[in-house]
This record gives structure tokens, sequence and C-alpha cells, in this order.
């Protein structure tokens, strides 16, 4: 099934996927466990991966478009454009299916570092990452890939833990 993208008011994420759901529609929002160092100890909490952003897997109709449109936060298709609303490609949509990881918050991932400075991915989802680039900030417990979705090229923070 194609997969399309909302985009919706800051802060709605949650509400215009569960208002999607009641509706009937299949509604992807990944999320992912965030490390925050608070009064000298790490914490974490979940986070949106793209904020502002809502995925739909559905065939959009005429009448499926409007009854999106009707839902309050959302502000408009991504890409619309005389009528046509363009879908993500092949690739695209994995990348998003791989992130919402079956709707469940992205865990960190394990990095062992070798005595040589090497990063190894132990577990967790990077070890599934098909890119080249990964930017890792082991002292903030982070890790940044490059990914292209809708033809911008966005930078995903990602968990991760030294072992």
């Amino acid at each position: 099934m194609k997969m399309y993208v909302l985009q919706v008011r800051s802060g709605r994420e949650i509400s215009v996927c569960r208002e999607l759901e009641k509706q009937g529609f299949d509604a992807v929002l990944p999320i992912c466990n965030e490390f925050i160092r608070r009064g000298g100890k790490w914490n974490i909490s979940e986070k949106i991966i793209f904020t502002q952003y809502v995925f739909v897997r559905s065939e959009i109709t005429e009448e499926n478009y409007y009854r999106v449109k009707k839902i309050a936060g959302v502000v408009r298709f991504l890409g619309y454009e005389n009528g046509i609303i363009p879908p993500l490609n092949h690739t695209e949509q994995r990348y998003i299916e791989w992130l919402w990881n079956d709707g469940k918050s992205v865990e960190p991932s394990k990095i062992y570092v070798t005595p040589s400075g090497d990063k190894m991915i132990m577990s967790g989802i990077l070890r599934k990452y098909s890119g080249d680039q990964i930017e890792y900030n082991l002292r903030q417990r982070k890790a940044n890939i490059f990914i292209e979705i809708a033809g911008c090229t966005h930078k995903i923070t990602l968990p991760v833990i030294r072992i």
C-alpha cells in the first residue's frame, strides 16, 4: 500500500495520528527513546523522530483526501500540486517503516569501540541501517544518520549506548 506524508501543526502529531486511526486510516508516527542528562543523571524520554509530520498508508481518493484535511491540526499533504499527491517511493517508505519499528519506540543501539577507535554496532536498529554515513557522538549518546524523504535529506538522531 502507498504511503503519503502529512504536514501537521507542531505538537499535534499524536492527536492527528489517533484521529486518523479512529477514522480507519493506517497512521505511522516513528518515535525513539532519547537520552537526556538532568541533575547529573541520564534519563530516557520518548521523542518524535519527524516532528510536524505524520505518515499515512492508504489509497487517497477524493473522499479520503477531504476526510483527512478536516482533521484538526492537519496542514497539508506534502507535495500536493495540481490535484496530485505524490506517494513516497519504495526506498523512502522502507526507511519510514524501519524507523516506525512496528509501532514500538526505537531503543538505543549498542556500540562497541575497538582499541583502535573503530566503531562496531552490536545490536539495535542501527544494525539494520543500509546507509553509508553515521556520525557518532558517544559522549552525548547519539548517532546521526541521513536519509532522503520526499526529496529532502533529513538528519535523524538515534540513541546509542557505548559498551
